[in-house]
Parts: structure tokens; sequence; C-alpha cells
């Protein structure tokens, strides 16, 4: 863990820029754009972590929604299915911590 994470916590370090092709990444992140209004009204936000080269994104939710016990209804059936209908290259959905 970097010094600035021990010292403000996962929430308040600076942010790491998502790994991955850099096109894939933009296709996720204008999808993000469109969801985050919903993360942000409940306390909450979702980051980009990566896009494999496999087609499976990687994002980390954030603020309340990192220990809400709907976030899987969340991710699997609200974030996951827009994915799909978006991106053709898209295969599978991942929560990192």
């Amino acid at each position: 863990m970097g010094f600035l994470q021990r010292l403000f916590g996962r929430e308040h370090a600076p942010e790491t820029p998502p790994s991955g092709d850099p096109v894939r990444i933009a296709e996720v992140e204008a999808v993000l754009v469109s969801l985050r209004p919903l993360f942000e009204a409940d306390g909450g936000d979702i980051r980009l972590v990566a896009v494999g080269e496999d087609g499976d994104v990687h994002v980390r939710l954030r603020g309340a929604c990192s220990s809400c016990a709907a976030s899987p209804m969340t991710l699997f059936e609200g974030l996951e299915p827009r994915l799909r209908a978006t991106l053709t290259w898209f295969r599978r959905l991942e929560q990192v911590g």
C-alpha cells in the first residue's frame, strides 16, 4: 500500500488510470458516465480498473456503493446488461476490491 493510501485511505488516494486498450477504455467509460449519476446519488461511485484483451471489464465500487448489499444487483443486473448491449467485444464484468 502506498504512502497516500496509508495516510488517507483507499477512498482518497489518487486514481490509477485504467489499464487496457485505450479505445475499449473510452467505450466503457462512456457507459459509466451515463450511469455514474445513479451511483453518486446514493453516495457512491464506480471506477474502471482495467479492460482485458479477453473482453473482461474490471470495476471498483467506491463510497457507499462499496459496502452496499445491493451492489451485486446494481453491477450484474444494471451495468452488465448495458455493457453487453453496447459493446460487441464485452465478455464479463468483474468487481475488484
